[in-house]
Parts: structure tokens; C-alpha cells; sequence
């Protein structure tokens, strides 16, 4: 590879704009565009992996969501591990219904059927690197997995509850718990897809949530809404926690979250590169789900470092570099992190595959996709390969 640049290759969807981003982030190290591979066009054969891969290739998958084609062919792919596992199963006659949370679980395993598939592709071509890894990638997708190995790890997460079945279970044992208050996750959702913030006080109780419940005759359908919704009726929740229930949750505990201004709660999306927390994003609203495409807004970077103080950023720094050991053929990752009012103590609550689209925000003058253009790059002259620094931006 001596003096010639690395070759990349993006298994994505070409349409869509991390792509977009990483190109161009490549033009700025005056690097050759990588060559993208769909992965619709893998997924019914049109296009190679194996043909794309030679001694040299740098292999980055981009998140497969955003595309109805895709999201067909991974159910697909999952149909036949889904009816082993007896989870509900989406249609073959599938047609778009934007919004719609359509059989996540199968969803999950035909993704994970393709990951594992090219894993092994992969370690039969010598010479080929990856960004990111698809082991750890199925890890990320997986909540209930995710939460695992962290705790194993010593990484800092919210209690969890551990399997929940459907509504009746979930009382019962926040009930054994001693808690009030969780939050029931869709073990393979993501973008807050299917996350609730259950409250239970007496009889009292509420879930918050973006999903819409929809009921046609006895058929009860979940879509995702850009409006947080609260629910209170008993037969409204148990329709709720029920459904998300058949495709498999993750519950843990609802801790308290900082604030910086008065009302609302906040947390952080890190990302992580080479092992090194780089870029954040402070996201706050008056939602427990903080995402910003449900209304919330960034909130003030520099602040939330300084209510932090140095000792504990040095310990939420060393939580991110710690988290992101778990993960070792991984380059990259997006990290979500709460604090506790006070600032006081800190959990990781996701571990994002594709937590890296964060327009607009830059460290050291540099986007997310060009800090970890910059870290490969340096990865690959650390292993011995030669390459000239004036691949690298000055």
C-alpha cells in the first residue's frame, strides 16, 4: 500500500446523507471517494461484497435505516428466525405506511443474519479493515445485550429489570423492585422508536412516550410520532406494553436527569473515536426523551462542562473511554449519557452503532466524519502501512 491512498468502501444507502457526508469529508483529505455499495444491491445479489473486498480496502458499514427497500429485504432475511422464536411477523405483502413499527424483532434478526453472514467474508480476505466491526455493530443494536456487556465491563448503566414478557409482568416486578418509575425500551429500536417512560404510584399511572397507538377493530398498530404522547388509561397501557412486549423490551430504572435550565432535563450524546470522547451534543427539553428530532434543542456545551466540574468530567471522560473498550474492533461510536441532578453521578443509557450524524458540530474544527477519516489514517500507519501526511488535512 506503500504510496498509494487507502481504498474505502461504505456499505450504505447511497441516497442517504451520512453517505453524503462521509464523501465529502473524504474530498477534504483529497482522498478518492469511496466506492458504496447499497444494501439493497447486496441484499438481492445485484452487487458483490466479496468482489469489492481486496488487500488494502477499508470497510465502513453507514446505517441501513431510511429506506423501505431495505427495511423489506431485512425482514426477509429475519422471517425464518422469527417464526423460530415465535415473535409476531411482519406481512410479505409489506407496503409502506410511514411511521409504522413494523416487526422490530425480525427486523433485528435478519440484520443480524447479514452482519454475521459478512463477518465471515470478511475473515477469509486478508488485508481488509473495518471502521467498524459487525459483531459489535449486532452488539449495539441489541439493548438487552448492550446493557450486559457494559455492566460486565464496569461501565456505568441504569438498574435494569431484567425480561418482561407483557403488562402484568412488568407491575409485578417493578413492584418487587421497589420502583415507580422505568423506561421500557425496544430492545432493537432506535431514534426513541418505541421507548416509554412508565410512571406507577397506587393506581395512579402513565406512560410518556412518542409511539401512537392506533386500533383497527381488534388489530392494534404502533407508529412512531414526532409528538410526545401521554397515556393514563389501564387498557391504553397494557395495549401498549404489551405490543412492545411481543417484539422484546428492555426496562431499567428512570433516574433523575441534570438540568441547566429550570424544567427542563438534559443528557449528552458523545461520540467516541480511537477511544477518545471528541464531539458532544447537549440535548434538553421537558420530555424524558431528549432526542432532538421529537422538539428538543441543543443546549450549551460549555456550561454543562462547567457545572460537571473537572474531577467529574475526568471520570465521565474515562466512563466514555472505558465504554468504548468494550468495543474493540469498533472505530467509532455515539454514546448516550445522563447525569444525575447535581452532576453528581453519571450512567451510559445507549451505545449507538450510528450515533455519529451530528451536522454542524465540529471538535478541533472537525466534523465526526473527518475526526474518524483522520484516526484511520493513523490507525493504518501505526500497523506499519506508509502513508503521505498530505492525505491528511493541514
Amino acid at each position: 500500500m506503500s504510496g498509494a491512498p487507502p481504498r474505502f468502501v461504505v456499505i450504505g444507502n447511497p441516497e442517504n446523507r451520512r453517505v453524503a457526508f462521509f464523501q465529502e469529508a473524504l474530498r477534504r483529505f483529497s482522498l478518492p471517494e469511496a466506492r458504496v455499495l447499497s444494501y439493497e444491491d447486496l441484499l438481492t445479489g445485484r452487487a458483490s461484497l466479496e468482489a469489492a473486498l481486496t488487500p488494502g480496502t477499508v470497510l465502513r458499514f453507514e446505517s441501513p435505516g431510511e429506506n423501505f427497500a431495505v427495511e423489506s429485504l431485512l425482514l426477509k432475511e429475519g422471517r425464518d428466525d422469527a417464526e423460530a422464536e415465535g415473535v409476531p411477523i411482519a406481512p410479505d405483502d409489506l407496503s409502506f405506511d410511514r411511521g409504522q413499527i413494523v416487526a422490530p424483532r425480525q427486523w433485528y434478526l435478519g440484520f443480524r443474519r447479514v452482519l454475521r453472514r459478512w463477518s465471515g467474508l470478511l475473515e477469509t480476505v486478508p488485508g481488509v479493515w473495518v471502521m467498524n466491526a459487525p459483531a459489535d455493530i449486532e452488539c449495539m443494536f441489541d439493548k438487552v445485550a448492550c446493557h450486559a456487556r457494559c455492566l460486565e465491563g464496569g461501565v456505568a448503566v441504569p438498574p435494569g429489570l431484567g425480561p418482561v414478557q407483557n403488562y402484568d409482568e412488568l407491575i409485578a416486578r417493578m413492584g418487587e423492585a421497589g420502583w415507580d418509575r422505568v423506561f421500557v425500551k425496544l430492545a432493537h429500536g432506535s431514534s426513541a422508536s418505541g421507548v416509554v417512560a412508565f410512571h406507577r404510584r397506587g393506581d395512579a399511572q402513565s406512560a410518556i412516550t412518542s409511539a401512537e397507538i392506533v386500533r383497527t377493530g381488534e388489530d392494534i398498530r404502533l407508529y412512531n410520532s414526532l409528538r410526545i404522547r401521554r397515556y393514563e388509561r389501564e387498557a391504553e397501557l397494557r395495549d401498549l406494553i404489551n405490543a412492545l412486549a411481543a417484539e422484546r423490551v428492555h426496562v431499567e430504572q428512570w433516574l433523575p436527569k441534570a438540568s441547566l435550565v429550570r424544567g427542563e432535563s438534559m443528557d449528552v450524546r458523545v461520540v467516541v473515536i480511537d477511544g477518545e470522547p471528541c464531539h458532544l451534543v447537549v440535548r434538553q427539553g421537558r420530555s424524558p426523551m431528549t432526542n432532538l428530532h421529537l422538539g428538543n434543542r441543543r443546549g450549551n456545551v460549555s456550561a454543562f462542562l462547567e457545572q460537571v466540574g473537572e474531577s467529574r468530567r475526568s471520570e465521565f471522560f474515562e466512563t466514555c473511554r472505558r465504554t468504548a473498550r468494550l468495543f474493540r474492533g469498533t472505530l467509532y461510536a455515539g454514546l448516550d449519557v445522563l447525569f444525575t441532578p447535581g452532576f453528581r453521578r453519571h450512567a451510559v443509557l445507549e451505545v449507538n452503532a450510528f450515533g455519529d450524524l451530528l451536522p454542524g458540530v465540529t471538535s478541533s474544527g472537525w466534523t465526526t466524519y473527518e475526526a474518524e477519516i483522520d484516526a484511520m489514517l493513523l490507525r493504518l500507519m501505526r500497523s506499519g502501512l506508509r502513508l503521505t501526511r498530505d492525505w491528511r488535512i493541514q
